[in-house]
């Protein structure tokens, strides 16, 4: 189950992430992210009431959560950062190289993984180094690429951390703390700036609830997975989701990279395959 829960959530992130990089485009990663975490209010809201989980009386463990969803909220911003000014095809798949992350980690804290996930991690980084300094990659193309190995590398952490907090308070109530931090963040942020959010069209407005509910639906098959089943399979799983949002670029956006840039994603891709094995 855990590898179904890790494809769904892949399927749930890779579209969520499409659908934001257009948003992101068109009003900035700020405003984005703030009306993103707002509608994910409502969306997780609805599932705790359907669901109708017990509430966490445990102050310690609410501090966890916060202390453990930072993390997620520097990744999230430097993800939101990469998707609006990058190329979508070489930030995701760097993005998504969070899994080697999080693979170590499982190493150091006991877990056996198998020599194919040792490779994978290994073609991972190289694919990554391959995209990073392609000989016919141009400036532009590699714009987004720095916020994409921040966001790797503090999701990588997170979702490692996640696991107990997730044994603590359930699949639903992580994500909560997750909504509120975050948006918390990116109002602050804004107010900094004295950057005023722009009104939202219907159609704006739609396509944010469409990407909050994917979003929604990525972490809480990912935490139902890591319940189930070795974080590290789950993670690599769920982190193909670059290949969806690739494969959407590619189709709906027509980005072109340079051909070693091609086989520098399809390395990073084929190593989180291995790292699932």
């Amino acid at each position: 189950m855990g590898v179904l829960f890790g494809l769904i959530a892949a399927f749930g992130w890779g579209t969520g992430d499409f659908v934001i990089s257009r948003i992101a485009r068109k009003i900035g990663p700020l405003p984005t992210l703030l009306y993103v975490q707002l509608a994910g209010l409502l969306t997780i809201g609805l599932v705790l009431l359907v669901r109708r989980d017990p509430f966490p009386a445990d102050l310690g463990v609410w501090a966890r959560a916060a202390g453990v969803n930072m993390l997620n909220v520097v990744g999230t911003l430097c993800l939101y950062r990469a998707l609006a000014v990058g190329t979508v095809a070489i930030v995701s798949p760097l993005a998504a190289s969070f899994a080697v992350v999080t693979a170590l980690l499982a190493v150091l804290g006991g877990e056996r993984l198998a020599p194919a996930t040792l490779l994978g991690v290994a073609v991972v980084v190289g694919g990554v180094i391959v995209v990073a300094r392609a000989p016919g990659a141009s400036a532009a193309s590699l714009e987004g690429v720095p916020a994409a190995f921040g966001a790797a590398l503090c999701y990588g952490i997170f979702f490692y951390l996640l696991v107990p907090v997730t044994a603590s308070m359930g699949i639903a109530w992580p994500v909560l703390v997750a909504r509120i931090l975050t948006g918390a963040t990116a109002a602050a942020l804004l107010l900094v700036r004295r950057e005023q959010p722009p009104q939202l069209t219907p159609r704006l407005a739609g396509a944010i609830l469409l990407a909050t509910s994917l979003d929604t639906l990525g972490f809480l098959a990912y935490n139902s997975g890591i319940s189930t089943a070795y974080v590290s399979v789950v993670t690599a799983m769920a982190s193909i989701f670059s290949a969806v949002t690739v494969l959407l670029a590619w189709v709906f956006l027509h980005e072109r990279l340079a051909p070693s840039q091609w086989a520098g994603v399809a390395a990073v891709l084929a190593g989180v395959l291995l790292v699932s094995v």
